[in-house]
């Protein structure tokens, strides 16, 4: 096994290495001809940014794929399954990723398939290391015995409780021998990154009143006034309202926002709700009712009944250069199925950049990404171990680069972790 691997806090520079660790390679490897980097995540998120940094690599003049761990795995896996039937493994279902992973490492292993895939990608890449379960990380460790491994983790921002001690940091640590990068280049203001350096020691977070700012706002209407004025005040189109999950309390917040002005005249602001492109995919077919092959006209209707303009409208042109260009006049459940996934997965492509509004993320959708402005809502509910809390509000808070507001619900969370 040949490997590189970088560890360090947020902000650190891990993504950034990862590019560097790749170019110098491939100036001492050059690919060959037909052969590409993969460069690998276990989130969709995680995929899309890494996607962004590669396609900037002049090195690999786009000669890359950027995936999923189990889009791979399920690549792999539907074109062996004679020799899964071979070893006497059952076909995996798609959506057991466990068993799907598991089946992938063990193809992997297989000197023929492992070599095959090297030689189509001789180096790859893995960021966020720390959030593969242990049938993801097998795979890994079979890939890495026959192409060059570049990965990065940061074991504190692991936010899966099962997930300790952390499988693929222990491996890291005693198969690679990491890198520890230790300064953050994602903001130099000293509260933001003493803040962040007291919470991953278990300590509490020291406040103040200008660049880390902390209230107790117990109803929405002054959640929302401080929320607003921190918008106006610290720029709103690169900023985030982050949170351990998108409740009752936030959503409400985010309304007052959106229909309200302070007396400081700031507001209203658009805020957008992100959520998971599988909880999107998964509302707008859970409104599709019919079974079957239908006419293009009922498709378009049933797609203008999910009740998301932008995809409704894509797939209805869609269907109209379809009947124009082919003569269709019928489309299956499953391409329609089909091409509302599509359509998701381009519409976040299209929105990954700058926008004009600020975003309402949880805090497993802000992994791995950073914003000017950070108001990070901290509810009255907020699960697991003291650990886990602090894991949490770290996450949320190494998003920002300027300024970070917390707003916390319960006068009693302040007493808790990870405020003391």
């Amino acid at each position: 096994m040949t490997a590189v691997a970088f560890i360090g806090g947020a902000g650190c520079g891990k993504a950034y290495q990862l590019m560097e660790a790749l170019s110098a390679h491939l100036v001492d490897v050059p690919l060959g001809e037909h052969q590409k980097a993969l460069a690998l995540t276990f989130m969709h998120g995680s995929r899309r940014r890494l996607d962004e940094r590669l396609s900037a690599l002049p090195v690999l003049r786009n000669r890359y794929e950027c995936t999923t761990l189990d889009s791979f795995a399920w690549r792999l896996v539907r074109r062996r399954r004679t020799i899964i039937e071979e070893l006497g493994l059952h076909f995996p279902n798609p959506e057991d990723y466990d068993v799907l992973s598991a089946t992938a490492a063990t193809l992997l292993r297989l000197q023929t398939i492992g070599r095959w895939v090297a030689s189509t990608f001789p180096v790859f890449l893995l960021d966020e290391a720390q959030d593969l379960t242990v049938s993801r990380l097998d795979m890994i460790r079979a890939l890495s015995d026959h192409a060059k491994l570049i990965v990065a983790a940061d074991e504190f921002q692991c936010l899966d409780e099962a997930l300790r001690p952390n499988p693929a940091c222990v491996w890291i640590s005693k198969a690679i021998g990491p890198q520890e990068l230790a300064v953050s280049h994602r903001t130099a203001v000293p509260a933001l990154l003493n803040a962040a350096q007291a919470v991953r020691a278990g300590q509490a977070p020291v406040f103040e009143r200008t660049r880390f700012v902390q209230a107790l706002t117990p109803n929405a209407a002054l959640a929302g006034t401080f929320t607003a004025n921190a918008l106006g005040w610290y720029g709103v189109s690169d900023a985030a309202i982050i949170t351990p999950s998108i409740n009752k309390f936030a959503q409400d917040v985010v309304a007052w926002v959106q229909a309200n002005r302070t007396r400081h005249n700031n507001g209203p602001y658009l805020i957008d709700i992100e959520q998971s492109e599988r909880q999107l995919v998964e509302t707008c077919l859970g409104q599709i009712t019919f079974e079957g092959t239908v006419s293009l006209n009922v498709a378009a209707d049933a797609v203008r009944l999910c009740g998301d303009p932008y995809i409704a409208g894509e797939a209805t042109r869609w269907m109209d250069r379809q009947r124009r260009t082919k003569d269709r006049v019928e489309l299956s459940r499953v391409e329609l199925e089909d091409l509302i996934r599509r359509l998701f997965s381009a519409r976040r492509r299209i929105r990954g950049g700058a926008a004009s509004f600020a975003r309402l993320i949880n805090v497993h959708g802000a992994k791995n990404r950073e914003f000017k402005n950070v108001i990070v809502l901290w509810p009255a509910a907020v699960g697991g171990t003291d650990e886990q809390r602090r894991r949490l509000f770290y996450n949320a808070i190494t998003r920002a680069k300027a300024h970070c507001t917390v707003l916390v619900q319960a006068k009693v969370s302040l007493s808790k972790a990870p405020f003391v």
